[in-house]
């Protein structure tokens, strides 16, 4: 069925991955003139979006679909056969942040096959303060988790990760001392508490049989909050290294100001970002060399190196939705140029048949040895991961 880009967001990065040369205004796409093939996700159902508070008019979609799209776009490179590069850049702060989860291994599975190249954003979400790293030592009996509610809203929801065999039990304390009880660990236990005073309702969900990583989530979902300081008490009941992690939704999803009181802007990677396999990048000023603040940090909770690399995301230059042209700020840009430095290396390996059998792994770890590093900081690390793209010195290290 036609459609149209309405935010203009697609068009932007497809325009910065593969747009063709213009000359009068000064533009180029990293790899101009490639085919394109582009998929519009339809908008989450109503339900959901009421469920977890997305705001009206902020684009949001189904993981379920997004694995659609990405599966039709593979069927469509097979058809026509063709190698496919697929920009991902979108993502969330749902799930445990590893590599595990429905849309990641899928992609992880994908990204095995020939001729296929998966890029993902790192997120935008490093000074959100949405994160919050916990850490229970001997002989704490709790740790206390402050959330800083500054405006009217409708609601938020948490979730709480911790992997096995660590296992953990809270209580919620209200603005006005109000307190819900511990919460006992059992499978499937669920308690929707009223806070009589604050006219607020709190849900609270426990598993502890999470798919593929046998992870503890416990699912905060919280109604009317009233403004203030509400404390997320944590128990550890099963202790080994005492350490969890508690995440917010991303800044769009959120009505109202709400945030970790002691943040930590560390793993804010959103997902797929945190998939092994795709080629996760994050963003830094190309202007002055500087680290874009808001670019999403690693590492995984795994521990495995993320982002990649960072590209260019601020004031990156691009086309709009009038015929005319714009800037925008963000890792989807950077994924948008990583994308056409993927396509480049397609062309030159498996199009020129210069290395046919080249993968995706091949390209990210091609890419990674070329990028540019500077002299007064170690890589890898959490906010640049190996470096920044350069893929002229990435084929110039094949030359090694």
């Amino acid at each position: 069925m036609p459609s149209r880009d309405v935010n203009g967001h697609g068009t932007f990065l497809a325009g910065v991955a593969c747009g063709g040369e213009d000359v009068p205004n000064n533009f180029i796409g990293a790899v101009p003139n490639a085919t394109i093939a582009m998929v519009k996700l339809k908008e989450a159902k109503p339900y959901l979006r009421e469920f977890f508070f997305v705001p009206e008019g902020v684009p949001a979609y189904q993981e379920n679909d997004v694995m659609m799209a990405v599966s039709y776009l593979d069927a469509l490179a097979n058809e026509l056969n063709m190698p496919l590069v697929i920009c991902l850049a979108l993502g969330n702060s749902i799930g445990s942040h590893g590599k595990n989860g429905a849309l990641p291994s899928y992609l992880n599975l994908l990204c095995i096959k020939r001729r296929r190249c998966i890029v993902t954003s790192a997120g935008n979400e490093a000074n959100a303060r949405h994160h919050f790293q916990g850490e229970i030592v001997e002989g704490m009996e709790y740790e206390d988790v402050e959330i800083s509610v500054e405006d009217e809203t409708a609601g938020f929801f948490i979730e709480l990760w911790a992997d096995a065999p660590e296992l953990y039990a809270v209580s919620v304390i209200s603005p006005t001392g109000q307190s819900l009880p511990k919460i006992p660990v059992r499978i499937g236990a669920s308690e929707v508490y009223n806070f009589v005073f604050e006219g607020t309702t709190v849900t609270i969900d426990y598993r502890i049989d999470a798919k593929e990583s046998a992870s503890q989530l416990i699912f905060f979902r919280f109604l009317n909050p009233r403004r203030g300081l509400w404390i997320i008490r944590v128990y550890p009941e099963s202790r080994v290294r005492g350490d969890y992690n508690m995440w917010l939704p991303m800044e769009q999803f959120s009505r109202g100001t709400v945030f970790f009181l002691r943040s930590n802007p560390y793993i804010t990677l959103t997902s797929p970002g945190s998939a092994r396999q795709v080629i996760t990048v994050g963003g830094y000023n190309a202007i002055n060399r500087s680290i874009f603040a808001d670019s999403g940090r690693g590492y995984t909770v795994a521990g495995e190196i993320k982002p990649d690399f960072v590209a260019p995301a601020v004031d990156v230059y691009g086309p709009g939705l009038r015929g005319n042209y714009v800037t925008y700020a963000g890792t989807s840009a950077a994924a948008a140029i990583t994308s056409g430095a993927c396509a480049q290396v397609m062309q030159w390996a498996i199009v020129k048949q210069n290395n046919p059998m080249l993968s995706n792994a091949g390209i990210k770890n091609m890419l990674i040895r070329g990028a540019g590093k500077s002299n007064d900081r170690a890589y890898p690390n959490r906010e640049w991961g190996y470096g920044t793209l350069d893929v002229y010195q990435a084929f110039d290290m094949l030359r090694v």
